[in-house]
């Protein structure tokens, strides 16, 4: 009985195509951005030029922090026609983005039928924002054209290894989402005793894809190699949100093949770009406009630069140069390319790092725990592993916080959070530690890096 219930509810969920459940326009944008990456540059190069002018015109218009801005710096929409003209426009940080919430919403806000969203808290506390539902559709289309390149369909099998399971769900049971066609592993089931279990459950679903952040795949396949388990026949992995470490890489590759390609994007719709199977990572410029800037402002090719976004499509809450704490390298556009964007490369600046403890290899959720003792007096945190039982919290402190009160309250939300496993030092600083390549690091562990790279020359 439970099999046959099992079936019915899977024919009720897969009647109807993928691509029309996501939408009237869903069909008709993924075409158009599909055949578009075809074009030639010039052709590219002008849309995204129109695509900019026609945001900049509707946000002096209609959203209340650029038609100030723009008036500050005597900034004439009209009068920008060229990425250089582009430029003259402020930068917009995250700190402008909490300041100026309500000012960055359209006047037409309501007829956008925006979703409200937060940021994953990679370099900072999660950031709301909202991305109307036109983009979010848009956003869809481009990525299933990222997919659709990589060889994977819409249905295919595909298991997750991103997001936390629905409230009331048993995180160490994975969830099926028979629509999507999809298996999704909670993050927090990944352990040394259930590793086995996951596996098992991943051989028999037999997915095309496996989608994770590069760490959380990464500590799995470290804990199967430990539990001596076969390598999986996967065509493709997609990671994204972190770095990939040439630690993650050789795992992640000996694993399940030289099949590893790597997406960038952020929640605020502003950065979009995918590896390909030539090994470059094409910006996809008819969605996103991205500027490679060093710390003076000037642009920079060839050498790290600030990542500066902008988003075409949403024009609920635009987004317009703004800063997204990542590094990137510009490449600009290969001999022989496979798509008809340009491409670049990732240096750092977003994704969780592993810790290690004796249990093993895992990945904090830096600010959640924070979040959970309902502390918010801080700017920035960083954690460094200074050895196997000793965690150093850096804490960049609001104008709020009052030492006597609130370094305790920190001192017992990690020890509550890692379980006693690390003793917990906090210490206030006037700023986080920087570093050309990465940024704002949340988490800094030679001794994680250290363990994955230890066992991948074991092999």
């Amino acid at each position: 009985m439970a099999r046959l219930n099992h079936s019915l509810r899977k024919i009720y969920h897969t009647a109807i195509p993928l691509p029309l459940k996501y939408g009237p326009s869903f069909s008709r944008k993924f075409k158009g951005y599909y055949d578009r990456q075809s074009a030639s540059r010039n052709e590219i190069e002008s849309y995204r030029l129109q695509r900019l002018i026609a945001l900049v015109d509707y946000a002096y218009r209609h959203v209340p922090y650029y038609h100030k801005l723009f008036d500050k710096h005597g900034i004439d929409p009209k009068r920008i026609r060229t990425l250089d003209d582009f430029r003259r426009i402020p930068t917009l940080h995250k700190d402008d983005v909490v300041a100026n919430h309500d000012a960055l919403k359209s006047d037409e806000f309501d007829k956008f039928n925006a979703v409200q969203t937060v940021t994953s808290a990679t370099t900072r506390d999660g950031m709301v924002m909202y991305r109307s539902q036109e983009a979010e559709t848009i956003r869809n289309a481009v990525v299933w054209r990222y997919w659709h390149n990589l060889g994977y369909r819409f249905r295919d099998p595909r298991v997750h290894l991103t997001l936390s399971n629905r409230e009331g769900e048993d995180y160490m049971q994975p969830h099926i989402d028979m629509n999507e066609n999809s298996l999704q592993f909670d993050p927090r089931s990944i352990t040394y005793d259930h590793a086995p279990v996951i596996y098992r459950q991943i051989k028999e679903f037999r997915p095309k894809m496996i989608f994770s952040q590069p760490s959380n795949l990464a500590t799995l396949i470290h804990y199967w190699r430990l539990h001596n388990l076969e390598d999986i026949p996967v065509a493709v992995c997609c990671v994204l949100g972190e770095k990939v470490y040439p630690e993650y890489r050789e795992l992640i590759t000996r694993f399940f093949g030289d099949n590893l390609r790597d997406y960038y994007g952020n929640r605020e719709n502003t950065a979009s770009a995918g590896e390909l199977f030539d090994g470059n990572l094409y910006i996809n410029s008819d969605f996103v406009h991205l500027e490679f800037e060093d710390d003076n402002g000037q642009p920079v090719e060839g050498k790290p630069g600030n990542i500066i976004s902008t988003g075409f499509e949403n024009y609920a809450f635009p987004l317009i140069r703004y800063h997204t704490e990542d590094v990137g390298i510009y490449r600009g556009y290969p001999e022989v390319a496979l798509v008809g964007f340009d491409t670049m490369e990732v240096v750092g600046g977003r994704g969780r790092d592993l810790l290690l403890c004796r249990d093993g290899l895992f990945c904090p959720n830096v600010t959640v725990q924070l979040k959970n003792a309902n502390f918010h007096n801080y700017r920035r945190v960083q954690l460094e592993q200074l050895s196997l039982e000793h965690l150093l919290v850096r804490l960049e402190p609001s104008n709020d916080f009052e030492a006597s009160r609130d370094v305790p309250i920190v001192e017992k939300a990690y020890r509550d959070y890692f379980k006693d496993r690390f003793t917990v030092e906090v210490r206030i600083v006037d700023k986080i530690p920087q570093t050309p390549a990465y940024k704002h690091k949340l988490v800094v562990s030679q001794l994680a890096l250290d363990e994955l790279r230890k066992h991948s020359k074991s092999k």
